[in-house]
């Protein structure tokens, strides 16, 4: 899956991670295969990546720091309902990821984090190691 690059290096790197997670996730589901530990290393790695930007956000004052943790909330709160109750259900989770999800962390990169990231850029954002 290719993503958008966007001009603070740190957030690349994080969202490569996640694709590439998101990737091995998507080949469990459509092979049917157990999906507890890669789901599981899934949202956990999405918990960081979300946890990264928030601080940073909160850290500099960016100024859309609520709608954006907002988005990260209500994804969150969706990815936690499809383990609790979807993770057997192999055709819901192909169509939501293939329809839903992948489609908003496209999207997302390239608004929400396009700004967040030119906003970090600008301002001379330097961090010891990404997560």
């Amino acid at each position: 899956m290719d993503i958008k690059k966007l001009p603070f290096e740190p957030m690349n790197e994080v969202h490569q991670k996640e694709v590439e997670i998101l990737e091995r996730l998507l080949e469990f589901i459509k092979n049917q295969k157990e999906l507890v530990d890669v789901y599981n290393e899934f949202l956990e790695d999405v918990k960081r990546h979300f946890s990264f930007e928030e601080d940073l956000m909160q850290k500099y004052d960016f100024f859309a720091k609520i709608p954006h943790s907002m988005e990260h909330s209500r994804i969150m709160d969706e990815l936690e309902e499809i383990k609790k109750y979807k993770l057997a259900d192999y055709q819901f989770l192909q169509t939501y990821f293939e329809e839903y999800f992948i489609p908003w962390l496209i999207n997302h990169i390239e608004t929400m984090d396009t700004v967040t990231s030119g906003y970090f850029d600008m301002i001379g954002v330097t961090i010891d190691k990404t997560p």
